[in-house]
């Protein structure tokens, strides 16, 4: 009887960025690119998200069903000034059981590209993904942590813990991009 493995595979991934406005398919720079194959378009505006605090929210995301049991996050995150060293972005997710823009979002999320009030109880309400902790430099990319969804819907939040604003120019925001990709078991 030959051994069986537990293998782990990519599935699809969504790329929250600013699609509107200045992200085009791929970041500006090749090598800040955390995209894989040709990933769903998710909206986001990071542009000019204040320092200590400052708090975005991304248009609501359907993982479609069945959805993935576990998925990964990675950011590359533009500042307007290089940060001090070992600062964080925050990452969470907004569960919701509605595909419907504002209806059941944890922690009073509308389900569109809008700015966000972070307070201690609305952000208590959703699931922490993780921190990207940054270094002295503009651009600050890696992996953040695993989301393990609840629901088939929901929404990305970004907080700014660092001490520098977010690129404030639209135009120049063409490397910021958030990659949220499943990871399926598979057994071979």
């Amino acid at each position: 009887m030959a051994a069986s493995e537990q293998l782990v595979k990519q599935g699809i991934q969504f790329l929250f960025a600013d699609h509107a406005t200045d992200f085009g398919a791929a970041p500006a720079t090749a090598a800040n690119s955390l995209i894989i194959g040709t990933p769903t378009d998710v909206q986001i505006d990071l542009t000019g998200v204040a320092a200590s605090g400052g708090a975005r929210q991304a248009a609501k995301a359907d993982l479609t069903t069945p959805w993935g049991r576990a998925w990964a996050l990675g950011a590359c995150i533009e500042f307007e000034i290089a940060p001090t060293d070992n600062g964080v972005v925050e990452f969470y997710w907004a569960p919701s059981p509605s595909s419907t823009a504002g209806t059941g979002n944890a922690g009073g999320t509308t389900g569109a590209d809008a700015a966000f009030t972070d307070t201690g109880g609305n952000l208590g309400e959703m699931q922490f993904i993780g921190n990207l902790h940054v270094r002295n430099n503009v651009i600050a990319i890696g992996f953040v942590g695993i989301l393990v969804p609840i629901y088939e819907y929901g929404n990305l939040v970004v907080v700014n813990q660092a001490d520098q604003a977010l690129r404030s120019t639209a135009t120049a925001m063409d490397e910021t991009h958030i990659v949220l990709t499943e990871i399926i078991d598979e057994a071979q």
